[in-house]
């Protein structure tokens, strides 16, 4: 699952930059008309100069299959380019292909390196994909403690997934000291950041009392703004309630 996860992240921030770019869609001409679609033999000339910017959106091309087709060896080709250049990005994209086995055999120790290179340079992702590689023991022995602080690092640097994770780590005791106050501290900040299944949780937290003041009407609050998003729980939840009069 962490895999697919690690994957799923790379794909986002791949589809990310090359819509920045506008990357095999019509671009705005001066004074407002339509010039000719982008050229990805332009990228590619480029890339092969050593221009960064164009490896990751010719990594990102081959990785989602726009434009070119899809091919995640030439993805992680390019990746690997971007990534002798110090790009973080793409140091934590070689990473998560290197944890999947995507484009690459699967390596967990070069999954590390390229993580740990980008997670140095404060990128929340890789610092989320190391604490879960140390939380699941995938390929290295589990450290709650190594998982709980690449967890705190992404999760201050606003990665929701982090900050569920360190709110369950509070909320558990796992690895950490039980604190129900900052397991909804944590649990706020990933609910405020849209994340149905914190919404959810926080909710449950208000019902119970459990770091936060009892409250049916915030918990009630916070559980339909999480079965708006159509979050399962969520929605079976309220259909829970009696009808109002």
């Amino acid at each position: 699952m962490q895999a697919d996860q690690a994957l799923h992240t790379i794909l986002r921030l791949a589809a990310a930059l090359v819509l920045t770019l506008g990357i095999g869609s019509a671009q705005t001409a001066p004074g407002g008309g339509k010039s000719a679609t982008l050229d990805p033999a332009e990228y590619v000339a480029r890339a092969e100069k050593g221009d960064l910017n164009a490896q990751l959106v010719l990594a990102g091309m081959y990785l989602q299959g726009r434009v070119v087709g899809k091919n995640l060896t030439e993805a992680a080709r390019w990746y690997g380019k971007a990534a002798d250049q110090g790009s973080a990005q793409a140091q934590t994209a070689l990473g998560a292909l290197f944890l999947s086995g995507q484009g690459v055999e699967k390596d967990i120790g070069k999954a590390l390196e390229w993580l740990e290179k980008a997670a140095a340079q404060g990128n929340s992702d890789a610092q989320y994909n190391l604490g879960a590689i140390y939380l699941q023991g995938n390929g290295v022995p589990a450290d709650n403690a190594k998982a709980i602080s690449w967890f705190r690092k992404a999760a201050e640097n606003g990665h929701v997934w982090s900050q569920m994770n360190l709110a369950g780590a509070y909320y558990e005791g796992r690895g950490v000291a039980q604190d129900y106050a900052e397991a909804a501290r944590w649990c706020r900040k990933a609910a405020d950041g849209g994340d149905s299944t914190a919404q959810f949780r926080l909710g449950l937290m208000y019902l119970k009392g459990q770091g936060v003041p009892q409250s049916n009407r915030d918990a009630e609050q916070w559980i339909r703004q999480s079965a708006a998003k159509s979050y399962g729980p969520a929605i079976s939840w309220l259909k829970q309630l009696p009808p109002e009069k």
